[in-house]
């Protein structure tokens, strides 16, 4: 059960105020659906949409504010409704959370995200809800998990050709390229250089590459011939794939040992030298190692597909009335 999702997506707004309309104190008490018999009210669907409200309402002028005020609410509303729809449905079906699984729950949005309690009733209070409002939020997650297991999980299946399919789609999305890490050294050279200019310092380069490889330290040459370069600091790039260095230096680079120090490279800025520090090959995974990663997306992917067809399926049995 995942249930960072919980804090994620408010993380993002803490920053909002959450402006509410002067005109939803006058009608807190409206009802804006009837699911069923049992009633939402607007207060309800102000609440739910209150952060992504607030933060359009501080956009707009005045004017537009009541009509932008229905445009966003407007879709909440039929989510409600369908979240009012699964409420009704777990009863039927008996489906219960223990206060315990929410306290686990809780737990473990905790640990995941390392907050504090304090943290995380300050987090609780920036959504403009208490203790109570966000267990209840969370126990309505687990009834949601445990319906749909109930209701959908059971009659899924994944078949081979499944699997070899959606294998075959996104292999090129699992393969990783050869990278490297290297240390490098410029012998500069100025713009317009004369050939005795490029001489002296492919002669320089090549002494350095000779020192190099008589078992001088390269990265204390780096150092030394790097101006503000810092002491001690180990002169080791990020990580590097083909198509990142201009083409003769990336044929040299890529040909090296680990530990190797290429030969002088011409470039436009000067002579390079550069020295394979780290490799990591390129890789890619096999059908085997994918299958049970795949497994799992193809059947989230035919869970939600099934439950949304589910759910319209059950609000077309039911008795909606929409009065927003």
């Amino acid at each position: 059960m995942r249930m960072r999702s919980l804090l994620v997506i408010p993380l993002a707004a803490l920053a909002v105020a959450l402006v509410r309309p002067a005109s939803a104190a006058v009608v807190v008490d409206g009802i804006v659906a009837v699911v069923n018999g049992e009633i939402i009210t607007l207060l309800e669907l102000e609440k739910a949409g209150a952060a992504v409200l607030g933060e359009r309402l501080r956009a707009v002028a005045p004017a537009d504010r009541e009509q932008v005020r229905r445009e966003t609410l407007k879709p909440l509303l039929d989510q409600l409704v369908l979240q009012r729809l699964e409420a009704q449905r777990a009863r039927e079906l008996g489906i219960q959370v223990a206060p315990q699984e929410i306290d686990a729950a809780v737990a473990g949005i905790l640990a995941e995200n390392h907050f504090s309690e304090e943290v995380l009733d300050r987090l609780i209070r920036e959504r403009g809800m208490n203790r109570e409002e966000f267990r209840a939020d969370i126990q309505s997650q687990i009834r949601h998990q445990k319906l749909v297991r109930q209701e959908i999980g059971a009659r899924i299946t994944v078949s081979d050709e499944e699997i070899g399919a959606y294998f075959t789609e996104h292999r090129q999305e699992w393969r990783r390229p050869e990278k490297i890490r290297i240390r490098h050294l410029l012998v500069p050279l100025p713009a317009t250089p004369s050939p005795a200019e490029v001489e002296g310092a492919r002669a320089r380069a090549a002494a350095l590459r000779a020192r190099a490889a008589g078992g001088a330290d390269f990265a204390d040459l780096v150092r030394a011939e790097t101006p503000g370069a810092a002491p001690g600091v180990d002169p080791i790039s990020g990580e590097i794939v083909r198509g990142e260095l201009f083409p003769a230096l990336e044929e040299a680079a890529f040909a090296l040992p680990v530990g190797g120090v290429s030969e002088p490279v011409r470039g436009p800025a000067g002579f390079h030298l550069v020295q394979l520090a780290e490799q990591t090959p390129a890789y890619e995974p096999s059908l085997e190692e994918m299958r049970a990663n795949i497994e799992r997306k193809i059947v989230e992917r035919k869970t939600r597909e099934r439950f949304d067809a589910w759910l319209q399926q059950l609000r077309g049995s039911a008795t909606i009335e929409i009065r927003y």
